[in-house]
């Protein structure tokens, strides 16, 4: 049982990864039809498929540990004191992706994790 809330919470963080780093985060909001580029507007298809290639991933590659700790890593962003909403604030916004973040000292080996991911990002870059 311990070993499927564990499996559960490998999930949940690489979700959540992938959509913060779909949701646009890393470019100023744009208005369209009333809602801004911070405003996930995912099809559920496409939330099924990516959740299906992870679950795969994580059945193949035994990877949700580090998957645990780039969730993490990336949610250390967050800055309490910045009033503005997500993902002003920072977060799980998918910023470990990117340089400096991914090459900070505490993020090593995280870059693996990352390129594992690629694949899902590509097929649902949205």
């Amino acid at each position: 049982r311990i070993h499927y809330i564990i499996y559960l919470i490998m999930k949940i963080a690489a979700a959540a990864l992938l959509l913060a780093a779909s949701a646009n985060a890393f470019t100023a909001p744009r208005v369209h039809n009333s809602r801004t580029a911070t405003s996930l507007s995912v099809a559920q298809a496409d939330l099924d498929g990516a959740q299906g290639m992870i679950d795969d991933i994580l059945k193949t590659k035994n990877c949700g540990p580090v998957f645990v700790r780039l969730a993490w890593h990336d949610s250390g962003t967050h800055d309490c004191n910045i009033k503005e909403e997500w993902p002003a604030s920072g977060g799980a916004i998918g910023s470990i992706r990117f340089d400096p973040e991914i090459n900070h000292g505490a993020n090593a080996g995280l870059a693996g994790a990352v390129k594992i991911l690629e694949p899902v990002k590509e097929k649902y870059p949205e």
